[in-house]
């Protein structure tokens, strides 16, 4: 069992990175990408306790913010990513500073609802390194009493088109996918049909750019994704001669509660096993490319 998807306390998880190896292992997964939002501040840690189980591959990845030309939002994968990359790097640097511009604004916002937050209330949440997001301010609200759940506080006021909500500074797609090709890493749209206006138009125009941006594989297996969804990004990908992944997503906690390492929302594996092998032979041709 395999999954290619899913994050820790390094960014916006509950689990640390050197406890998830194990927690995968205990579940039968035998291959975990780690891919916290916009840091690799794990991936040490976590490789490290990875290496100590047998019969175990941990993948060091990332997933990023990214942008289109045409204002859509999309996340990008990376995975097999060379973390230490100078020019990988720089971009995270980048997106921690945005980050933390957003995180300021809407500490501000919740301020004048009369909903204060400090930042360091926040940081108590989870944040002492890595990335500070919106889930541990919510959990601050939380905390002060201002909701009852992590869900009341997005869907009150930190959600999209939320009173507190501000929007953040991102990467475009194509800056995000040459950094990661930079880094050695294979390019993955996750969970590409989890936008609710992401119909059949959007999604070509969505794919284009991205594939003339150097695309690799579409994450078609995910908790969020309905059977038909699924079969579209399959035959999406046959169709662009994309690579396939797939991956449960896993936070822990409150962030997506119900979803399970290896298994999504369900009871059987989420991602088949064969997906691997060519994304794995995919992360050596791009290695190779970029070494001469």
């Amino acid at each position: 069992m395999i999954d290619l998807h899913c994050h820790s306390t390094a960014s916006d998880g509950a689990v640390s990175p050197c406890a998830l190896p194990q927690m995968a292992a205990l579940a039968g997964v035998t291959c975990l990408a780690l891919t916290d939002h916009d840091t690799t501040e794990g991936v040490e840690q976590f490789l490290a306790a990875a290496q100590k189980l047998p019969h175990f591959l941990g993948v060091p990845g990332v997933e990023l913010s990214t942008i289109t030309s045409f204002g859509e939002q999309c996340h990008i994968v990376g995975l097999f990513l060379n973390w230490q990359c100078p020019a990988f790097q720089e971009l995270l640097n980048n997106l921690r500073l945005w980050r933390e511009e957003r995180n300021d604004q809407i500490l501000v916002n919740l301020a004048n609802l009369n909903k204060p937050i400090t930042r360091e209330e926040a940081i108590a949440c989870g944040k002492q390194d890595g990335v500070l997001g919106r889930p541990h301010i919510a959990l601050a609200m939380v905390k002060r009493g201002y909701c009852h759940t992590v869900q009341e506080a997005f869907v009150k006021y930190l959600g999209r088109g939320k009173a507190a909500y501000a929007s953040k500074r991102v990467a475009s797609v194509t800056e995000a996918i040459h950094a990661i090709h930079a880094a050695g890493a294979v390019a993955v749209w996750a969970h590409p049909m989890t936008n609710n206006s992401m119909g059949g138009r959007k999604l070509a125009r969505t794919l284009d750019e991205l594939c003339e941006a150097g695309l690799d594989a579409l994450e078609a297996y995910y908790p969020e994704h309905t059977p038909t969804q699924t079969a579209n990004i399959l035959l999406a990908a046959e169709e662009r001669s994309l690579l396939v992944s797939g991956g449960s997503d896993y936070h822990g906690g409150n962030v997506h509660p119900g979803i399970q390492i290896g298994l999504g929302s369900g009871d059987a594996p989420l991602v088949p096993d064969h997906l691997l092998p060519p994304l794995q032979q995919r992360a050596i041709e791009i290695k190779k490319a970029i070494s001469g």
